[in-house]
């Protein structure tokens, strides 16, 4: 009897152990080529809180100066009431090379601010509570908002945030130019014991730790950064990371290694090829040896909404001044654009491979484009203005953004949608219905967003892909129920939080399911979310979640099931 029971003890605790590990296996899913996820936009970083130090996600120094509201004169000269908080002086701030300030102007300085603040753009969901400040240096140092000060001494304020009524303001009123203060740190009191070895929030890292891949280029700025050279980019020891050079490749690199994530970079359009090589080079030195990473040249360089597409097209003319002529101009700098993405991209291999060196195959190189328009795609990866062959021979992937739903608020729906606006529960369910079944939205593919994401964007660019011998991949993805383009575009406020409320009604978790499904069982790789942690409201609801405190939600349910094969 004793034999027997031992045995049954025995097998119980090896099924344990089993179905621990396997728990263990799917919690570190990485390194795969399932999901990952962008993160979230410098805008909206307070959502995600990624690091313990806050003061590294606040806005850069803003000046200002002071006014006499009462007797409605200014103290300082040049001041006005509309001036008072924010003089758009930041150029003449004196900073040392890490983004402190060494000095402040005098009133009878040319500048009309006397003193700066570092703010932050909080959502009503940050985390409240005790926090302190460190920092070195003298002088006059404040915080204010919704706060009471418990305790000031030099060196340290310990305050309590009550709300994100009034935001987090950092005020310099005087700086000691021979030791002038710097160091700036705004942690959370919980994290007092960590946050001299520790740089990542722990809550972040539980959210995103179980994605195969982060793709980084929204923290790099993609879209917007005028970044060229290295010495021109962030450093991990710069004061805010939150700058048009985007956060420093260390810190994402630590980020990736932090949670044995795949990295993807986005290559900024004007980098020089020193820039790029100093890139690879440290992140070749930094990263988790048996890594990949992903890299591709800047952000969508399809789309004329961003500069890169107008650089790139400007680029091409400069290069091949004669070609396309016969095309109408918007044609004709699109096929320039994309043969300069083409061999842009192109470069970049050839350098990242070259540094990786041994490690070559670490890189996976990528050139995206336009899931709805593979004549595009085409156009890029076989660059025939540029010689030597399609490019396509020197990158690993090609990508594309396989969103979902964006034709339901297309203009000739639109009075459709605005009826479902207005019905309630019984609206939502036919947004639903329509998006999982299809048959209430005239539209060439009836069987609604699944079959029309397989016809329009997954099949043809499956076998673009395969004509070229590359995987397909997706940048981005995710639903896009929001319409910015014209004709198209979103005005009425019922339909923009009816929208808002889809992204976060349970169906959305089965409708999320089937996407993901859809796509890898027609030929999709590795697909990128967009994006991460970002606040949903009624004009921005791409993020799986609303903020870092949350747990779960339909989307992140749906994402973290098909990680886990459910």
């Amino acid at each position: 009897m004793r034999i027997r029971k031992t045995a049954t003890w025995m097998v119980t605790q090896a099924v344990v152990l089993l179905t621990f590990l396997g728990l263990f296996a799917v919690s570190q899913a990485n390194p795969g080529d399932r999901l990952g996820i962008n993160v979230s936009p410098l805008h909206k970083i307070t959502s995600s809180d990624p690091f313990i130090d806050i003061f590294k996600v606040s806005r850069g120094w803003i000046t200002s100066c002071e006014f006499n509201w009462k007797a409605n004169v200014p103290i300082d000269p040049g001041c006005t009431k509309k001036t008072a908080f924010n003089t758009n002086e930041s150029h003449l701030v004196d900073l040392d090379r890490n983004g402190w300030v060494r000095s402040l102007p005098t009133r009878n300085n040319r500048a009309i601010f006397t003193t700066v603040n570092s703010i932050w753009d909080m959502p009503s969901t940050f985390p409240l509570g005790d926090y302190f400040i460190t920092y070195v240096g003298s002088g006059d140092i404040t915080v204010h908002g919704d706060l009471t000060i418990k305790k000031q001494v030099p060196g340290r304020i310990d305050f309590t945030l009550h709300s994100t009524r009034r935001n987090l303001r950092i005020h310099l009123g005087t700086v000691d130019p021979r030791r002038y203060i710097r160091n700036i740190k705004v942690i959370p009191k919980r994290y007092e014991r960590i946050y001299k070895t520790q740089q990542f929030n722990p809550d972040y890292l539980r959210l995103i730790r179980p994605f195969n891949a982060l793709r980084f280029m929204p923290w790099q700025n993609t879209k917007d950064t005028q970044l060229a050279n290295w010495n021109e980019r962030t450093r991990p020891d710069h004061a805010h990371y939150n700058n048009n050079a985007g956060m420093p490749v260390e810190v994402m690199v630590d980020l990736a290694n932090t949670t044995n994530a795949a990295p993807w970079f986005s290559m900024p359009h004007k980098a020089t090829d020193s820039f790029i090589n100093n890139f690879a080079r440290t992140v070749k030195n930094r990263l988790k040896r048996g890594q990949k990473v992903y890299v591709e040249y800047s952000n969508e360089v399809w789309n004329m909404m961003y500069p890169a597409t107008n650089y790139a097209s400007r680029q091409g003319l400069r290069m091949w001044p004669s070609a396309y002529a016969e095309l109408n101009p918007g044609s004709r700098k699109m096929r320039l654009a994309l043969n300069y993405l083409g061999k842009r991209t192109k470069d970049i291999c050839r350098i990242w491979k070259g540094v990786f060196g041994g490690r070559r195959n670490d890189v996976i190189c990528v050139l995206s484009s336009y899931a709805g328009g593979p004549t595009m795609g085409e156009e890029a990866l076989s660059c025939p203005l540029v010689g030597g062959g399609p490019c396509s021979k020197f990158v690993d992937a090609y990508a594309v953004g396989p969103y979902f739903g964006d034709y339901i608020a297309r203009i000739e729906n639109r009075n459709l949608v605005r009826r479902w606006s207005r019905q309630g529960g019984a609206g939502m369910s036919s947004l639903f219905k329509e998006i999982l079944h299809g048959g209430l939205v005239k539209d060439e593919y009836p069987g609604g967003a699944m079959e029309r994401l397989i016809q329009v964007r997954i099949k043809p660019n499956v076998a673009l892909a395969k004509k070229h011998g590359l995987k397909l991949l997706a940048y981005e993805g995710g639903q896009h129920l929001l319409r910015v383009d014209r004709p198209h575009v979103i005005h009425d406020e019922r339909i923009f939080e009816f929208f808002s409320k889809a992204n976060q009604n349970h169906k959305m978790s089965q409708a999320y399911s089937k996407y993901l499904r859809t796509w890898r069982r027609e030929g999709g790789g590795l697909l990128m979310h967009f994006n991460g942690i970002a606040t949903i409201n009624n004009h921005s609801y791409f993020g799986m979640l609303d903020n870092v405190e949350q747990k779960s939600s339909p989307k992140y349910n749906a994402l973290i099931g098909f990680l886990r094969g459910r």
